[in-house]
């Protein structure tokens, strides 16, 4: 199996996983008795947790190794999972949130970054913006399986409601499993040319954020950072608006579990012809047009006036988010070396978390005051001046590294 095959397999076993428990991560806890409150409480430690270590952690990939970092953070979901089928308090889950923290941001980057080193290393850089592409089409195709067959568990489960709600995390802990042995297996350690140091470790990290707040990817960080804010605003605010055109939630709830599902198919369907794109046109080029794409469909929802406009602003969002990340990404991987890659995809995922923290604080406080649609066109003005910087990093000349 080739390079690519094997990073695809993996990141589908990886987001197969997650998919499983999106349909279940908040009914587990609502079951044993957790308020939606102490829900909330619990779930913060896991944003914490990202937060703290994201950065630290890329710069551990590119001090230690790509392959040992990937694999921790195997270890890591299954202990995450395995605590959350033991909790049954509000600390018990805050624990298993925030070890599932620590496996977010020991993933964040790892495996990706050893993809592109392999690519880079057998003269195949052009090929990476395409396979990277895919690899949003495989993740969106992961997360869509994962969820119709833990929604498909639980319709058939013989077992009580909290027993069935606790099916999806036994089988995400098999997958996982999985998923590290065949990480063991498929990810060829690469030889380190420094030592693997706590020094070392340091110097990675401090220079790691240098290069990512550097001349190079100053402009494609401060992107991120509005691209998490637009991103919250689509999440958010999609189900406030549908429910505006509606006079039983509940029914606006299951119309949108119908919606997210079709949008998830329509992201892996963009990634699949943003690949073919990607071949022949740069990510300078692509990046910054699926930005305004996106910018667009979140324009298209604030302006909606009816269900059917605003479902298909919200359909063109997903078309072209998952693109927009992969040429987004290439973009970073052109002005990076190997030495700093995975701590600059974390310091990027890093701006982009906690923009999107910030940013969802601060658009629900603006469709309270004014209106959800009024909360959408900012963020579909943010996003707007996503692409602008975009397009503005594209245009540096000499940021790029040769190959």
């Amino acid at each position: 199996m080739g390079v690519r095959g094997r990073f695809l397999l993996l990141l589908g076993l990886r987001w197969l996983a997650t998919g499983l428990l999106m349909p279940v991560a908040l009914l587990l806890p609502l079951e044993r008795s957790l308020t939606i409150a102490e829900i909330g409480i619990a779930m913060a430690a896991q944003g914490i947790v990202v937060i703290v270590m994201e950065v630290p952690s890329g710069a551990l990939a590119d001090s230690w190794g790509r392959r040992p970092v990937f694999i921790a953070s195997g270890v890591a979901a299954i202990a995450a999972y395995a605590l959350t089928l033991a909790a049954q308090s509000v600390l018990a889950f805050a624990l298993a949130w925030g070890v599932s923290g620590l496996f977010r941001a020991l993933d964040s980057g790892a495996l990706e970054s050893w993809f592109v080193d392999a690519e880079n290393a057998r003269g195949a850089a052009d090929e990476v913006p395409s396979a990277l592409a895919t690899a949003g089409g495989v993740i969106s195709a992961a997360i869509a399986i994962g969820s119709l067959l833990s929604a498909g568990l639980l319709y058939v489960s013989p077992w009580s409601a909290g027993d069935s709600l606790a099916v999806p995390y036994v089988l995400a802990i098999g997958i996982v499993v999985v998923q590290v042995v065949a990480a063991r297996l498929l990810m060829e350690p690469v030889a380190r040319t420094e030592p693997t140091t706590a020094a070392a470790w340091r110097h990675t990290l401090a220079t790691g954020v240098r290069v990512a707040f550097g001349r190079r990817l100053r402009l494609l960080t401060a992107a991120m950072l509005l691209c998490g804010v637009a991103v919250a605003g689509l999440e958010m605010l999609m189900p406030v608006r549908l429910a505006e055109f509606s006079t039983d939630t509940s029914a606006a709830g299951s119309v949108l579990g119908v919606v997210s599902s079709i949008a998830w198919g329509l992201a892996a369907l963009g990634a699949a012809v943003a690949s073919r794109v990607l071949r022949e046109v740069g990510p300078g080029v692509v990046a910054p047009i699926l930005a305004v794409a996106e910018g667009l469909g979140l324009a298209v929802m604030a302006i909606a006036g009816g269900p059917v406009a605003l479902v298909a602003g919200f359909w063109l969002c997903y078309l072209v988010h998952t693109s927009f990340g992969a040429a987004y990404n290439a973009l970073v991987h052109d002005r990076v070396t190997e030495a700093h890659r995975a701590t600059a995809l974390s310091v990027t995922s890093m701006a982009f978390l906690g923009s999107a923290s910030a940013g969802g604080v601060a658009l629900g406080i603006a469709a309270e005051e004014l209106s959800a649609a009024w909360a959408l066109a900012g963020s579909a003005a943010v996003m707007l001046l996503a692409a602008v910087l975009v397009a503005g990093a594209a245009r540096q000349r000499g940021v790029t590294v040769q190959r």
